[in-house]
């Protein structure tokens, strides 16, 4: 026969029930929310860059390689036309002014030289002989004019004389207008060869004007043959290195042809390297940052090469410390054009900010990185600007946070 459960006993399983349904309860929950804490993504802080926004300035860059070349490069041209003989100096020797760059074979100039010279002796000989000539034909000419006045003054004694007579009745009319007759004669004579001289005269300035162009023509020649003929022995002219030199003896070089090349390495330059889809952002005077090897050098654009090769532009900077002891010939180097500056604003350290096409960044409030819309502005090598949606003093992570594009917040362990 059953017996009822007394009040004390249901309550006690009552309660027991309740307990056990709470506990799992808790426990589900517990274990609910630490599955999705778990899941929830997360990144250590040892694992994450961050930086503060500050207010500051913030230079806009163009990144372009470049390479430390000297800035004063002299090119030797051959002189003349001619075989190498000897060769002075290897590539990379250091040289002082006067030092022998090459000897060439001057057989040819140096006949060259001598022909010129004899055409020099011979055009002044003929000059002189042209002068006497000249000159003597005028000096005959003076001497006839000398004579034809004599004769001028008898002619017209005579001629006063037959008037004297003649008024005196002692000399006919005839003889009067005979000795008149001379006398105008000998006047037109002289006027005639007066003229002669001068036409003399006239005509010897020109052609000793002419033989004398001709003669300065040819004493050119002659100097340029014994200018061409000392530069063949070829010599440095300044201090500097040895670059390049014609490495072959015996190889015919053509007059105008580069036989050596001579660096001056106490200053130097870059040139650079960009894009041509850039050429237009890029003029002269603009300032440029040159980095190599931890060090940054000022510079500013001398020029822009207006020529395209294989899609590349080329432009040449003009360092602020030409000589600095760091510079190397053939140094590769990274250059930043600066395309615009901004001074008082909000910037942050750039680290991987603002390199990929996203919006957003991720700002660190306590233990989470909440993802935050965000409208950079300049951006240059180490700084970028925060137009909108940063305050300053906020701590931004700028460490790559690209696998996180699409989470709203990520937890920091």
């Amino acid at each position: 026969m059953d017996r009822e459960i007394g009040q004390d006993v249901q309550r006690r399983r009552i309660v027991r029930r309740v307990l056990v349904a709470g506990v799992a309860i808790a426990a589900a929950s517990f274990s609910l929310a630490a599955t999705v804490e778990w899941l929830r993504p997360s990144v250590a802080r040892d694992e994450m860059q961050t930086a503060k926004v500050t207010r500051g300035s913030v230079e806009a860059t163009l990144q372009a390689s470049g390479t430390v070349v000297p800035l004063v490069e002299q090119v030797v041209s051959s002189p003349v036309e001619a075989r190498v003989l000897r060769v002075g100096r290897r590539a990379g020797a250091t040289l002082k002014a006067g030092d022998e760059l090459l000897t060439l074979d001057t057989a040819a100039t140096r006949l060259e030289a001598e022909r010129n010279d004899e055409r020099l002796t011979q055009k002044m000989s003929e000059n002189e002989k042209l002068s006497l000539g000249l000159d003597e034909s005028i000096a005959s000419l003076e001497a006839q004019l000398e004579q034809k006045k004599l004769d001028a003054e008898i002619f017209h004694h005579t001629a006063t004389q037959k008037r004297k007579l003649r008024a005196e009745g002692l000399a006919t009319d005839q003889d009067a207008l005979a000795a008149e007759a001379a006398a105008k004669k000998s006047d037109i004579e002289i006027r005639q060869i007066e003229e002669a001289v001068r036409r003399a005269k006239r005509s010897r300035d020109l052609q000793l004007a002419a033989a004398r162009t001709d003669l300065s023509f040819v004493r050119r020649e002659a100097e340029e043959s014994r200018r061409q003929l000392a530069l063949a022995m070829l010599r440095a002219d300044r201090d500097g290195v040895l670059t390049w030199v014609v490495p072959e003896v015996g190889a015919m070089v053509r007059r105008g042809d580069i036989v050596a090349r001579i660096a001056d390495l106490s200053a130097y330059r870059v040139i650079a390297q960009v894009s041509d889809v850039h050429s237009s952002r890029i003029g002269a005077g603009m300032r440029v940052n040159v980095k190599l090897d931890g060090l940054t050098l000022g510079g500013t654009v001398e020029s822009v090469d207006p020529r395209i090769e294989s899609g590349v532009m080329k432009f040449y900077v003009t360092l602020d410390q030409p000589s600095h002891a760091r510079l190397r010939n053939n140094l590769r180097v990274d250059v930043s054009v600066v395309t615009g500056r901004r001074a008082e604003t909000l910037v942050v350290r750039r680290g991987a900010l603002g390199r990929t096409s996203s919006a957003h960044a991720f700002v660190v409030r306590g233990d989470d990185a909440v993802r935050v819309p965000v409208r950079f502005g300049l951006a240059g090598d180490d700084a970028i600007e925060i137009a909108e949606g940063l305050r300053e003093g906020e701590e931004v992570v700028i460490s790559d946070m690209s696998e996180y594009s699409d989470v709203a917040n990520v937890r920091i362990k």
